[in-house]
């Protein structure tokens, strides 16, 4: 006889009860069509060789297709009632008048600015729909110098610096490209929100940037360990490189 939980083989008789006991493991076995036994009649024995399975212990039980079918909807009722509250809050930083500019109309062209201080000129987007990005830093210093290269470049962008503001917005508006501080500050980190965004099924297909002051070793690192596209490291030329990956990414979709 073989045991169906240890694939031991072994070669018993049935307790008082009908029962095979596996001196491996202790699984005690009956007869896979075998009917209750009658208590009146308490040292009945099982045929030989009837096939036998486990007597399922106590947490072994497997959940049944409608107990993971009820847990997919429950967590799906929660992602929608948490984008329903997320819609209904006010935003926290309006768009600038020229961050709302039509979609389908070719955008006029911006003022002149001065070129970067690295001296290199970031690239223009040219495109008749114009694309979105919501940048996500606490640092005034890197979020200014990355949204006048963005806006140099005619990429419309959202501009915030908190993680829960973050949400609202990209509740109210989805943006077409997230750009992140992965160490941004507040009631909930870069990581919180890059978990929040994955889990969400309309956000899900949003690419991440992360644009950070965190030591990150390579894009792998980026994607495997913290969830998202494609990162950029802050530092001399970054703004610049930050466009590029943005554009780079606009034409991809």
């Amino acid at each position: 006889m073989k045991c169906p939980k240890c694939s031991a083989s072994f070669s018993a008789a049935p307790d008082e009860q009908g029962f095979y006991v596996c001196p491996e493991c202790g699984s005690k076995l009956r007869s896979r069509g075998a009917t209750p036994l009658p208590i009146e009649n308490p040292n009945a024995t099982l045929p030989a060789g009837t096939p036998l399975k486990p007597i399922p212990r106590p947490g072994e039980i497997p959940a049944s297709l409608d107990v993971v079918l009820a847990e997919i909807r429950a967590v799906r009722r929660g992602q929608e009632e948490l984008l329903s509250m997320l819609r209904s809050r006010p935003a926290e930083e309006a768009p600038a008048p020229e961050e709302t500019l039509g979609f389908d109309e070719p955008a006029p062209p911006p003022a002149p600015r001065p070129a970067p201080a690295s001296g290199s000129a970031a690239p223009t987007l040219r495109a008749r729909r114009r694309k979105t990005v919501l940048l996500i830093d606490d640092d005034p210093e890197t979020r200014g110098a990355a949204v006048a290269v963005l806006e140099q470049s005619q990429v419309p962008v959202r501009a915030l610096s908190d993680g829960n503001a973050s949400l609202a917005a990209i509740a109210e508006e989805k943006p077409d490209v997230i750009v992140m501080e992965l160490d941004v500050r507040g009631s909930m980190g870069g990581k919180d929100v890059i978990n929040m965004i994955k889990a969400t099924m309309e956000w899900v297909d949003i690419p991440i940037v992360l644009y950070t002051r965190l030591p990150i070793e390579s894009q792998k690192e980026a994607r495997t360990i913290h969830g998202a596209d494609e990162l950029v490291p802050k530092g001399p030329g970054g703004p610049e490189a930050l466009v590029a990956r943005v554009i780079s990414i606009f034409r991809r979709g």
